[in-house]
This record gives C-alpha cells, sequence and structure tokens, in this order.
C-alpha cells in the first residue's frame, strides 16, 4: 500500500448546505471517529475563497483551480441571490488571491463541473426562481456549457437529454459520463432520474449517447472510475436513505454490476461523498471523515487516511498524480469546514 499523509492547510473555504432536502434527522447523527494518527507534514498555504458555497462545481484545469456555482445562502433556504454565479479559480503556481474570470446571468447549485484539455464543461444543477421572500421555486435545468479561458465565457453545448441536478459526472479519456440526480420542476412531481449518458467532447457533434439503464435510483453520489470501469458511489436512495452501495460499469462489455460497498456501518458514510482518480487509484472521502481508495483488483476499499473533522457534499480535486485537495462541504458535528485540506500519495 502506498504511504499516505495528511496536511492541513490555512486557506479557508466557507460553506452552507446543499441541495433540497439534504436527509432526514435519524440519518443525520454524528459518527464516532477514530484518532487522527497520520503525520503532519509542512503547511501548505492557501487562500480562502471569496464566498461561501457548497453543493457547487470544481475542477482542476491547466494548473488552475475553478468553482463555480454552490449555495452561499442562510441554511435549508434557496432564493436566487443565495446561488453564487461567479466562477472563481485560482493560479496553483501563484496562489495569492482567487480571481473572478466570469459572472453568469444566474447562480446554480447541484450541477457538475469536469476538466477536459484545457477547458472546463459545465452541467445541469438547480435553479431557484424566487427571492428570499417568496416560495421556493426551483428548477433543474439541461444546461451543457464549455468555457475556455482563452476566451473567457460559456458557451452553450447540446443540453443533456434532461434536466438534471444532485448527480455527478466524470471524464474518461475523453468521454464524459453522467449519472445519478432528479429533476425538480417547482409545484410538479420530483422525477428521480434512471438515466445515465455519455458525450465525445472530441465529436460533440455526435451528441448524447444512452448507457446502459443503472441498476439504482441514487442522487448525492459520486461518480469516479478505475482502469476501464466507471463506479458509482453511495448517494441517497429514492426508497431507503442513505446508502454505501457502489454500481460498476464495464465499459467495454456495457454491463452493470455490483462493487464492493464503502466500508462504515451507517449509509451516511456514502451520502454527499466525492471521488476522483488520483494517479491511477480511485480515492474517495466520506462523511465520516475517512479516505479510502480502491484496490487493484477492485474487490476492496483500503483505508489510507482519517480526517480531523469529516465533511459531505464537498469536491476532492486532483492538483497532481500524487496530491490532492478537499475543498468544501459541511460536517455534522463541527459545522462549516473552513479549511483546505491538502493530501499527499
Amino acid at each position: 500500500m502506498n504511504r499516505w499523509a495528511r496536511v492541513v492547510a490555512s486557506g479557508i473555504v466557507m460553506i452552507a448546505v446543499i441541495t433540497v432536502t439534504l436527509c432526514e434527522p435519524t440519518h443525520c447523527q454524528a459518527q464516532e471517529k477514530e484518532a487522527v494518527t497520520d503525520e503532519y507534514l509542512n503547511p501548505e498555504l492557501l487562500p480562502e475563497l471569496p464566498t461561501g458555497i457548497t453543493s457547487f462545481g470544481g475542477a482542476h484545469c491547466d494548473g488552475f483551480l475553478y468553482v463555480y456555482g454552490g449555495h452561499n445562502g442562510n441554511a435549508h433556504e434557496y432564493y436566487r441571490s443565495g446561488q453564487n454565479p461567479i466562477l472563481y479559480r485560482l493560479n496553483l503556481d501563484d496562489p495569492k488571491v482567487w480571481e473572478e474570470v466570469h459572472t453568469s446571468s444566474r447562480g446554480l447549485q447541484g450541477l457538475a463541473m469536469v476538466a477536459h484539455g484545457e477547458k472546463l464543461y459545465r452541467l445541469g444543477g438547480f435553479e431557484a426562481r424566487n427571492a428570499r421572500d417568496e416560495d421556493q421555486d426551483l428548477h433543474s435545468v439541461a444546461d451543457f456549457e464549455v468555457y475556455d479561458p482563452a476566451v473567457g465565457k460559456w458557451e452553450a453545448l447540446s443540453p443533456l437529454p434532461e434536466p438534471r441536478s444532485s448527480f455527478d459526472a466524470v471524464v474518461i479519456g475523453d468521454t464524459l459520463y453522467v449519472a445519478g440526480g432528479w429533476t425538480i420542476a417547482g409545484d410538479e412531481p420530483t422525477k428521480w432520474l434512471e438515466t445515465a449518458h455519455s458525450i465525445d467532447l472530441n465529436n460533440l457533434e455526435a451528441g448524447w449517447q444512452a448507457l446502459p439503464k443503472p441498476p439504482f435510483v441514487r442522487r448525492a453520489l459520486s461518480l469516479g472510475f478505475q482502469g476501464d470501469n466507471l463506479y458509482a458511489i453511495g448517494g441517497m436512495q429514492q426508497r431507503g436513505g442513505p446508502t454505501r452501495r457502489v454500481d460498476v460499469l464495464d465499459l467495454n462489455t456495457g454491463v452493470w454490476s455490483e462493487g464492493p460497498e464503502l466500508p462504515g456501518e451507517q449509509g451516511m458514510e456514502g451520502f454527499g461523498n466525492s471521488s476522483f482518480n488520483i494517479g491511477g487509484d480511485l480515492v474517495v472521502s466520506t462523511h465520516g471523515g475517512h479516505v479510502y481508495k480502491l484496490n487493484e483488483a477492485g474487490d476492496a476499499w483500503e483505508k489510507v487516511g482519517s480526517l480531523e473533522n469529516g465533511r459531505f457534499f464537498h469536491r476532492l480535486l486532483p492538483v497532481s498524480d500524487n496530491k490532492f485537495v478537499l475543498v468544501g462541504g459541511a460536517s455534522m458535528e463541527s459545522g462549516k469546514n473552513f479549511e483546505v485540506e491538502v493530501l499527499h500519495k
């Protein structure tokens, strides 16, 4: 097993709460955590974000960390001015200040953002059409847009096949994959989505392609990959509450199978998790403050670290093949996470 160590940076990332109906009280019990045993290294200093957000899009692209959207209003209250419309970035070669690089006409939360080449791709999310003192009027969107830093603006692409929020997306090679989530449309009944799609980022004209129907209906999950397999990790089930279940799509055969559950005794360990492939390993951080990686055989999770404070509805973003950051998120024990935590592989 590779040796992992934990670094707490002094940069601050403020958060709020994410998306509609986070969880029922019975699912929000704080989990007892093990003592932190990871070695402390020299701290790395990253500046705090300009605004407190959660349920946002995040990506590492061409030496910059980017964040967009998210909820920056009061907890459990959703309104136009409580959704961040600004795309911020931090130059990792000279991390002095977050820049405002673009402001959109509206904010979104419960979205996904990925990087491919030197461009960002933003997908879905939901918008609040109501003012703060009005009844909530929330709508998922089907937006699919690209941001070229050399141009400095978002450009609309072929929209998602359906409005989608509280989902995740991942790029594997040149293909973008989307799964999970739901469609909320004001007073209309919420629709939990049973579909998954892909699009070739080198051939956008070919449009979205349907993937084999997933054997799950979940939101607030994460998507990751290892080898030729796509992993749908944890989340909230349409029936049954939060779960640690993992489903695997073999990209060569198109067959879904059930993968190894995340460790733990409570479904909350899988709720609002974040994952990414770091140097060939699928790595996930969970509500309970644990960091796991998938073993080479893909049949078990190995614990590689414990965090002082767990977080969920955050972003795990790579900054190199052996280093990543945890940004944003909330803790049931200590509330808002203000730290940017930097982990080394």
